[in-house]
């Protein structure tokens, strides 16, 4: 069994280059903040921008040199290799594309790092506050006081897919959190809500239908940080690679009794 010292110092030169690969590309797409050029339409209520492409493109560049034998997926156009390596990155370039080029500070780039099924490393940053989380394998720690906010105190984020049935379905949520919670964020930036529900700075995320690609980082950062994140089934969701082949539903809180209580207002059918 390995020491509490191995687990923490084992992903360290893996982790550093992952905080160097997000900053550089946090740099290159700055001066875009604001600026919708628009590079492809991905559905109706999604847009791919250019600084999604320099970001992702600078991050692959930064792997490609650093680690060459490593995988990369990530969202603009390389999805196709979950299950070629073992040690594969997970890019999410840009968190949050529609709110960047409205000008609206809340977005990220995530990264995360599996070992086989195992995530041992995720780093979310935000490239117009500098704001930068990060957690690696080890034990889960709280980095503050126990998050113990009552469901009507809460303040909570809210997140969907972008399908129709997706947006139905959200409103559906969104105004049964609305009658018990204090408040229902709908920002679209998941990586960077989960960050903020890593820290106690949001209360809770409840997701519906995500990709494992746009969650997965901010998951690892929850429950590294000891929050609870649960699956439809109520137990706590086992965050795995082999995720990707499906939408993730979840929810995401501070402690187990706002996460359980989350779930049973927001999915009443899922039989948990």
């Amino acid at each position: 069994m390995k020491s509490v010292a191995t687990l923490t110092n084992q992903w360290q030169q893996e982790l550093s280059a992952a905080l160097s690969a997000a900053r550089q590309a946090a740099h290159a797409i700055r001066p875009d903040f604001g600026k919708r050029s628009v590079t492809a339409r991905k559905g109706r209520y999604d847009i791919q921008l250019r600084a999604d492409l320099v970001a992702q493109r600078t991050i692959i560049q930064h792997f490609s040199h650093h680690y060459p034998e490593h995988g990369i997926v990530s969202e603009e156009g390389m999805q196709d290799t979950w299950e070629l390596n073992r040690m594969t990155w997970v890019v999410d370039p840009l968190d949050g594309t529609n709110n960047f080029g409205y000008g609206i500070a809340h977005c990220a780039v995530a990264i995360t790092l599996f070992d086989a099924e195992t995530p041992v490393l995720s780093v979310v940053f935000d490239p117009v506050v500098n704001r930068e989380f990060m957690a690696v394998a080890g034990p889960a720690r709280r980095v503050s006081a126990p998050f113990s906010t009552a469901v009507g105190e809460a303040t909570v984020a809210l997140v969907t897919d972008y399908s129709e049935e997706g947006r139905v379905t959200g409103r559906r949520i969104e105004e049964v959190l609305s009658q018990n919670c204090k408040r229902v964020t709908t920002m679209w930036a998941p990586a960077l809500d989960l960050a903020l529900v890593s820290t106690g700075a949001l209360d809770a995320m409840v997701s519906r239908n995500a990709s494992l690609l746009d969650v997965c980082a901010g998951i690892f950062l929850v429950q590294k940080a000891g929050g609870c994140v649960l699956g439809l089934d109520g137990a706590p969701l086992r965050l795995e690679k082999s995720l990707h082949h499906a939408p993730v539903s979840f929810v995401a809180a501070g402690s187990k009794e706002l996460a359980r209580k989350l779930l049973g207002l927001s999915f009443p059918g899922s039989g948990w």
